[in-house]
């Protein structure tokens, strides 16, 4: 992936719905999934992973259909479900019980409804 920054690193995770992309740092630490605003992907967090304290794990997200994760259709009846079906998936796949979400614009509202669909989930 084009226009990474130092230290940050690119792959792709299998899970039970699709192929995500991620950018994270390879280091261990409380999880922090970082999921992107609408027209934008994964890099538009790569400044503030870098900034966490080293007692954090960032792991940014590309949400299905932006940066590397597959164009796969959504379903609007269910509003932003499927994208929030889709960050528990990648916790899943990553075996993470818990995790701090943040959300930017849209992202924000991936979390909202990730929050809203797993009542006293992962999410710190």
């Amino acid at each position: 992936m084009d226009n990474l920054l130092p230290s940050v690193v690119s792959e792709h995770v299998d899970t039970d719905r699709l192929r995500t992309h991620l950018l994270h740092l390879d280091r261990a630490g409380e999880p922090v999934v970082f999921v992107h605003g609408n027209v934008s992907s994964a890099l538009f967090w790569q400044r503030t992973m870098l900034a966490l304290p080293e007692r954090y794990r960032p792991l940014a997200v590309d949400l299905r259909g932006f940066g590397g994760s597959p164009r796969e259709a959504v379903d609007a009846r269910r509003g932003l479900g499927d994208y929030a079906d889709d960050v528990r998936a990648l916790l899943d796949a990553l075996d993470l019980d818990r995790a701090h979400l943040v959300g930017w614009s849209m992202g924000g509202g991936v979390a909202t409804r990730f929050v809203w669909d797993t009542p006293g989930g992962c999410v710190r």
